[in-house]
């Protein structure tokens, strides 16, 4: 019986997280607020969770891991490279942040004011990058072009468009993967 009520406890923490985290940011959300609206002290949370940033990779990975899911079904279902390609550059650059922008930046928000001297909580990015290498030798031909690096820069870009979302520096995301589409497959044929 013990057990089952932590599951519940630890759950309350993750949903309460999850609604402040999306809502008001991860600057703006302090571990007071998290636990009010969970219904427990803000002790019990430590319990969980060992730091703010913990708390938000146990929510920020599922949803990340959920999204990538959705990607990658949705890129099987593309025919050509370019299709495929042009799928995978919009949906982590617009699709996925899209998803629940407020969690996305408060993403950025926790690795930005991080403490330097400590380790992620989550080998969250490895993952991606992983998840996305599968996704691109699926949509790039053989070449000389070292395709182990693009995953990098991909996340990359999504982090600089996520924060310029943010600011309302809206870019064209799309006219971007074109360009980046054109690079490494040639220009679109007419």
């Amino acid at each position: 019986m013990v057990q089952v009520k932590k599951k519940q406890v630890r759950q309350a923490i993750l949903d309460s997280a999850y609604d402040l985290f999306s809502e008001r940011g991860y600057n703006s959300t302090t571990l007071q607020e998290i636990a009010e609206r969970a219904g427990v002290g803000v002790s019990s949370l430590y319990s969980y969770f060992p730091s703010k940033i913990h708390l938000l990779y146990a929510v920020v990975e599922p949803w990340t891991k959920e999204a990538f899911d959705r990607l990658e079904e949705r890129v099987k279902k593309q025919k050509t490279p370019r299709d495929k390609l042009s799928t995978i550059l919009l949906g982590v650059w617009r699709d996925v942040p899209m998803e629940n922008l407020g969690l996305a930046n408060s993403h950025m928000e926790a690795l930005a004011s991080a403490d330097p001297k400590q380790q992620k909580p989550a080998p969250l990015l490895k993952w991606v990058e992983e998840r996305l290498m599968m996704m691109l030798a699926s949509a790039l031909p053989e070449s000389k072009i070292d395709y182990e690096v693009l995953p990098n820069l991909f996340m990359m870009a999504y982090d600089g468009f996520v924060i310029n979302r943010r600011l309302n520096d809206l870019r064209d995301i799309e006219r971007v993967s074109n360009a980046m589409c054109d690079i490494l497959l040639g220009p679109a044929k007419p």
